[in-house]
């Protein structure tokens, strides 16, 4: 496929709509490559890719949402004091993350809110651990809740993003010098977006009526556009991979996995999966699971998950169901040397606005 290359074993879920957009998109000016990663969703600009160019910039293929990314942290909540019930009942008296009070720097309305879409904050416990001694290295605990945060930059983005969208031609891109101002709002919609997931996690626990003390496990943005010795690396719903150990989640229904990328990530333009990836577009997946599922039935996973949601339509949108498996994902990035697997997360509360 020329200059597209494809990281998928045939036991995983690839859509075939998907790897044409990204053979359209491999023959823009000064695209060096693109890779598919195995969490590849359907799109205009799919999800779970990695586009390096030599000298051009496409703020279009990372969108309005900068700086989207992962946070896992660790609290010091302990297992036996957790009461799913009561934070259930907590959870669902508020509208918004927005109602709960936190010191935090006045950088905008929406920082600290999770957004709607895919985004969430769940709390896990550790259900395996596969490699204790990194386990240990990174200051985990199995007696230990985990916060695990999905957000990006909100606004803040929608702003950058919009002040370049429309003024240039997508195959053409920008150089450098065109896209100087872009760049340097997209650094600050970066750290905004990363800040956003501290503050989320504060008030979640705050919420919930536990310590608001975290401390950080790993945290990416899978949304970004980073200047390297070879070229540009566009990742659009794709994890660095020279941040330590990352989180790479599954859907509410499924674990999640804490991994070590190897030092063999040069194949995949040094990016990971960020998480199962989608399996249906949301109208398909609304539509599929109306007439099978009550509303009810989705507020609780099969693997037992709590689901707090006011938006009954997101519920039917973001049910398991819609994306792929996780486990395959996980097994297509360790078949190809890119990762190994450091722990499991399983998820026992799930919220969204």
């Amino acid at each position: 496929m020329g200059n597209l290359k494809i990281i998928a074993s045939s036991k995983n879920w690839i859509d075939s709509k998907a790897v044409e957009a990204l053979q359209n998109i491999a023959k823009y000016k000064g695209v060096k490559s693109v890779v598919a990663l195995p969490d590849l969703s359907v799109g205009l600009v799919p999800n779970g890719m990695a586009l390096l160019s030599e000298d051009r910039i496409f703020p279009h293929l990372i969108g309005s949402d900068i700086g989207c990314g992962m946070s896992l942290f660790k609290t010091k909540a302990k297992p036996k004091k957790i009461k799913l019930e009561k934070f259930v009942k907590f959870l669902s008296k508020i509208e918004t993350l927005n109602d709960i009070e936190i010191d935090m720097p006045e950088l905008g309305y929406n920082l600290g809110t999770i957004g709607k879409g895919n985004h969430f904050a769940e709390l896990h416990l550790v259900n395996e651990v596969q490699d204790n001694k990194l386990f240990k290295q990174l200051g985990l605990s199995k007696e230990s809740l985990y916060l695990l945060i999905h957000s990006g930059s909100r606004a803040f983005g929608q702003i950058v993003f919009n002040r370049i969208s429309g003024k240039y031609q997508p195959s053409e891109g920008l150089s450098e010098s065109e896209a100087s101002n872009y760049l340097k709002e997209h650094k600050k919609a970066i750290e905004y977006a990363k800040l956003s997931r501290q503050m989320i996690a504060k008030r979640l626990l705050k919420a919930i009526k536990l310590e608001p003390n975290i401390k950080c496990v790993s945290d990416t943005a899978h949304n970004s556009i980073t200047k390297t010795a070879n070229g540009w690396l566009h990742r659009k719903g794709a994890t660095p991979t020279n941040k330590g150990a990352v989180i790479i989640a599954g859907s509410r229904g499924s674990l999640s996995y804490l991994v070590m990328p190897t030092n063999n990530t040069k194949k995949s333009n040094y990016s990971l999966a960020h998480g199962a990836g989608r399996k249906w577009e949301r109208k398909m997946a609304f539509a599929k699971l109306k007439e099978q599922f009550s509303k009810e039935s989705l507020s609780r996973s099969e693997i037992g998950t709590r689901v707090v949601c006011r938006d009954s339509k997101l519920l039917y949108e973001e049910a398991p169901k819609a994306y792929k498996n996780i486990d395959i994902v996980i097994s297509d990035l360790v078949e190809a040397n890119l990762a190994t697997v450091i722990a499991t997360f399983k998820p026992i509360l799930t919220y969204k606005e």
